[in-house]
């Protein structure tokens, strides 16, 4: 039925908020912050983490902050009580941390073996090119896609039609030949609907889907597209 897969990255292939818990860890481990103290990483990371959000998506939107180091120096600066020095090095420590951790989402690493023999595979993704290329080489996976299209690179972002018939152009396929996979109601739903592309929604919270949205597949578990598609 389909001759090609599209996958969105984040919290569809690789597990974004573990890649994040975990290059953080490492990040305050290595600058003796709160390491025996769980009670204090979680008010940091909490309070971190609601920083970083806004100063992302004040990147997102093309507001001051300009870069990614500024949004994590900004992010340590407005968390924690410490010189300007110090925030930068946790940021260049994280960066390098989160640039090459892959952990992958369950049943990701099948579902690419069984498919890539099958499929020619794409990705479309929100996100720097630092740090999706470095990870996606970590993981060893970056060599089993034919389209790897990445916001940063192309300034355009998902649910932009544009972004998608990028990877169409990569993958030499109409909009009705490709599935699109991804977890964002948001970003991936009303991506493939903007481009006229059959949407998997990678339901990986279970939450509630509104009447109004129309998806193709419901998935909860990434090996279930094996069904999907009759295999």
């Amino acid at each position: 039925m389909y001759k090609a897969i599209i996958f969105d990255l984040d919290n569809t292939l690789l597990n974004f908020s573990l890649c994040e818990t975990e290059s953080m860890r490492r990040t305050c481990n290595d600058h003796n912050l709160f390491i025996d103290d769980i009670i204090e990483w979680d008010l940091f990371w909490k309070s971190f983490s609601e920083h970083n959000f806004r100063h992302w998506m004040d990147f997102v939107n093309g507001g001051k902050v300009r870069t990614i180091g500024d949004v994590l120096r900004f992010s340590f600066r407005d968390t924690l009580d410490r010189e300007e020095l110090f925030h930068s090095k946790l940021s260049d420590t994280y960066w390098e941390y989160f640039c090459n951790t892959c952990i992958f989402e369950d049943g990701a690493e099948q579902i690419l073996s069984i498919f890539k023999d099958k499929y020619p595979l794409g990705i479309i993704t929100n996100g720097i090119s630092e740090s999706q290329r470095k990870r996606l080489k970590a993981g060893k996976i970056d060599e089993m896609f034919k389209s790897i299209v990445i916001s940063d690179e192309v300034g355009i972002r998902k649910p932009r039609r544009e972004i998608f018939e990028i990877a169409l152009n990569d993958l030499e396929l109409s909009n009705s030949e490709v599935l699109f996979v991804g977890d964002s109601l948001q970003d991936d739903y009303h991506g493939a609907m903007n481009s006229g592309i059959d949407f998997c929604f990678y339901n990986r919270q279970n939450i509630e889907v509104s009447k109004d949205i129309n998806t193709k597949y419901n998935i909860r578990n990434l090996l279930d597209l094996v069904n999907v598609l009759g295999m």
